[in-house]
């Protein structure tokens, strides 16, 4: 159940999305997936900062050989684009992450699986075997993370994505205020409010069970009410570079480091063996008070100096937004909510459609600008900026 084709043709745009999206969920899951930690002042700032940049149109440019796709990592894409990973999918609809990551291959992508997902990794292989690339947390138990890594050769994935964001624990206040904690406990109201969600109570009473399904107990998922238990017995808070070199030694495939908002710990991480930086905020929802990822973008290039990949997520939202973070520096972009929204408002088709807009809108951005390929794009396409002005001017 959920938003059917008719509703979506009246979709046109990610904010679009979100709007419907708070349609569809009860209060307590849309704040759980619009919130941010603290006073929200970082997750504002990474959509802000994209709109404050001004973009530079060119004329009677010929782009009859525009091209949106590229690469990452020796993996081609559409467009560059790929899905931020995102924990506990199923909170929004039954469909999770296979569904978002079946979007994902249709659409030329690659879908990161979280470290935190609802479903395991396993389930998500069997849709995107070549789309796919898994997050890894280093957890107290050595084990818990050679086990993990090891699931993840044996299903193919050749890319992991170590997280470097959640050293410390978040405070989000609307998740305070409803209750979500693990097990989540909501006030007398949110009952109530659920209640009006009727295509969300029925998913979430007939449809996939919410676990943590990445982990198992005994031969099972983890349910949500034993969540706290194996969060405090496996969280580590040491975790450190150390930790990041034996992986490096001990993995052959592809190794990127999501979390770095700052040029020394992306040159240290290099050092260390990264084939890609992930510039993220984890879109405000950890640590409150630190610059938009398009702000500290532009010394993260710098000190990494062509030595690996640069990815960002944190407030993509229009094709444009792409647009300027590649010309910036980044190889890619990545998005989360815009996804969450999508599935949690029309399920599968929902998503797809996402990566529609996404693509039309980055490709008309394009042709704005006068490039006519992903390579092409540098910081010449901002407004008031001469042929091959430096990266840093555009954000004073």
């Amino acid at each position: 159940m959920g938003a059917g084709p008719l509703r979506n043709k009246w979709i046109v745009s990610i904010d679009d999305y979100r709007r419907a999206s708070r349609r569809q969920l009860p209060r307590m899951i849309s704040d759980y997936l619009e919130g941010g930690a603290l006073d929200e002042t970082t997750m504002r700032a990474n959509e802000d900062r994209f709109d404050a940049l001004m973009l530079r149109q060119r004329s009677m440019v010929d782009l009859r050989g525009l091209t949106t796709s590229t690469t990452v990592l020796g993996h081609s894409l559409a467009m560059p684009l790929m899905v931020a990973p995102m924990g506990m999918l199923t909170i929004f609809h039954p469909g999770s992450d296979p569904a978002v990551a079946r979007a994902a291959v249709r659409a030329g992508s690659i879908f990161i699986h979280s470290a935190w997902a609802g479903c395991s990794l396993e389930e998500v292989a069997k849709v995107a075997p070549d789309n796919l690339w898994a997050q890894i947390a280093f957890w107290k138990d050595p084990a818990e993370t050679a086990s993990y890594i090891n699931r993840a050769r044996a299903v193919g994935v050749e890319t992991l994505v170590v997280a470097g964001d959640v050293g410390s624990s978040s405070k989000r206040e609307r998740d305070l205020h409803h209750g979500l904690s693990m097990p989540p406990r909501p006030p007398v109201a949110d009952y109530f409010n659920a209640a009006t969600r009727p295509a969300w109570l029925w998913r979430w009473l007939t449809g996939r069970k919410m676990t943590y399904g990445n982990y198992q107990i005994n031969g099972r998922p983890l349910r949500m009410d034993e969540m706290n238990n194996w969060m405090a017995s496996n969280k580590n808070p040491g975790a450190n570079w150390e930790d990041f070199a034996r992986l490096r030694s001990g993995w052959k495939g592809n190794l990127v480091i999501k979390g770095i908002m700052d040029a020394e710990d992306a040159a240290r991480a290099v050092d260390e063996g990264a084939d890609g930086i992930f510039v993220s905020n984890h879109g405000g929802r950890q640590f409150d008070s630190q610059p938009a990822t398009i702000d500290v973008l532009p010394s993260i290039v710098d000190a990494v100096g062509g030595r690996a990949e640069i990815y960002l997520d944190g407030g993509i939202r229009r094709g444009h937004d792409i647009v300027k973070a590649v010309a910036l520096g980044a190889k890619a972009a990545l998005a989360g909510r815009p996804f969450a929204y999508a599935l949690a408002t029309g399920g599968e088709p929902a998503v797809d459609r996402v990566f529609g807009i996404l693509q039309e809108e980055f490709k008309g951005a394009m042709g704005f600008v006068g490039k006519s390929s992903v390579a092409d794009l540098d910081p010449s396409i901002f407004a008031g900026q001469a042929q091959g002005a430096p990266a840093e001017s555009v954000l004073v």
